[in-house]
């Protein structure tokens, strides 16, 4: 049995990066987020894998993941639509009903992706407004 989770999260960075775009730049893509990052960025992160042990020849692994886009306006001005338009984007790369990641090469077959919902989130600091939009999908994977 084998975790297919850091091959979910290379592909969803290979799929996201150099591909979002807000005010015509490029949004960077992290899967740790350095101290010296500024707005807006995207983060990768694992939630979970659920490996089905029941089927006789085969694992199947279930994995969530979280994209979350972070922008972030001085209070009072900005809005939450540039979370709004990033997201966007990264669900129209990441979520299809019929084109799946690619993990032949690592043994593993992607045979779905499901939208699991996107949350947004307004925390208001002293100086700043900061706007999350956190996607949450699953893949389901088969061991091959």
């Amino acid at each position: 049995m084998k975790d297919a989770s850091h091959f979910i999260r290379k592909e969803v960075y290979d799929a996201l990066n150099g591909n979002i775009t807000l005010n015509s730049a490029n949004v960077p893509i992290y899967n740790v987020v350095p101290s010296s990052a500024s707005n807006p960025y995207i983060l990768i992160t694992s939630i979970s894998n659920i490996i089905g042990d029941n089927i006789k020849d085969t694992y199947l692994n279930v994995i969530s993941t979280q994209v979350e886009v972070v922008t972030a306006f001085d209070t009072n001005t900005g809005g939450q639509l540039d979370a709004n338009l990033a997201m966007n984007q990264i669900t129209q790369l990441l979520v299809s009903r019929n084109t799946f990641f690619d993990l032949s090469s690592d043994s593993f077959k992607c045979i779905s992706a499901q939208n699991d919902g996107i949350t947004y989130i307004t925390e208001d600091t002293e100086t700043e407004t900061i706007y999350r939009g956190i996607l949450t999908f699953t893949n389901q994977v088969e061991q091959l």
